[in-house]
């Protein structure tokens, strides 16, 4: 058996006095690909504050890294694990070059504070020109576009190889256009690491995913294979909904979707 990335044993978490998750149990092993899917309020943001060690579990509920029992602390987590999401973004506030932007992935850090080294700028430029984002190198953060400054953080994240990439419902606020850039810069890269995935489009699942993990009313619905979850009458009953599943060129959309009740 393959060694494990991540794994979640008896996991149940409350966010204040409100119980969030409720028995995770999960594993995500080397060489699989993870999307984690469900409506909003099912627990995902929960879910991942849980993989990062920003939320703890109860009554003995356990979080394992890197196939170790051992606690490797959260910036021993972060230095494996690069992270992209549509908040992060908004975080996001020192006003640097682009380019300072991706090299800062290499310390975990919103802005630069430490001495960059010439070694780390050239492997920041290499990695913007691999997603096709060079001519933004010198161009203040603040003043790209929205879809431009994702892709910025995309290379922040990639730009010290993690063993993981973590995207957090990474393609929230992106036009059409601009989403496909982005999903087309990431299977770009996609290749070189595992990935975890969190969204509720299940059209953005790439077909680099392997796996999905359905998520509904805090609870592990479903997890597996990917082409043995993304059916209608799976998707239906973790949507509580009527919802038409089909696949195109490796990719799968929702073509028809109607509300419980619905005649």
């Amino acid at each position: 058996m393959k060694p494990f990335l991540i794994k979640v044993e008896n996991a149940t978490v409350y966010r204040g006095d409100n119980q969030v998750l409720t028995g995770i149990n999960w594993t995500h092993r080397e060489g699989e690909n993870w999307a984690v899917v469900g409506n909003n309020g099912c627990g995902k943001t929960t879910f991942m504050k849980l993989l990062f060690g920003e939320l703890l579990p109860i009554d003995g509920g356990e979080v394992f890294w890197f196939n170790s029992r051992e606690w490797y602390g959260l910036f021993g987590i972060r230095e494996r694990v690069g992270f992209v999401s549509a908040e992060f973004q908004k975080n996001y506030d020192q006003n640097v070059t682009a380019l300072e932007v991706v090299e800062s992935g290499f310390f975990s850090s919103i802005g630069l504070w430490e001495e960059v080294q010439a070694t780390q700028t050239h492997k920041a430029q290499a990695e913007m020109e691999h997603l096709g984002i060079p001519h933004l190198a010198s161009r203040r953060f603040f003043d790209l576009s929205y879809g431009e400054a994702r892709r910025v953080l995309l290379a922040r994240a990639l730009v010290h190889r993690p063993q993981l990439l973590v995207l957090d419902e990474p393609c929230a606020g992106l036009d059409i256009p601009t989403r496909e850039r982005f999903l087309d810069s990431l299977a770009k890269r996609a290749r070189r690491m595992s990935l975890i995935y969190v969204t509720h489009h299940i059209e953005e699942i790439l077909p680099a995913i392997t796996h999905v993990l359905l998520l509904k009313n805090g609870r592990i619905f479903a997890a597996g294979k990917k082409q043995d979850l993304l059916t209608s009458d799976t998707f239906s009953e973790a949507l509580d909904c009527r919802a038409t599943v089909q696949e195109n060129d490796g990719r799968f959309w929702i073509t028809g979707c109607q509300p419980d009740g619905a005649r």
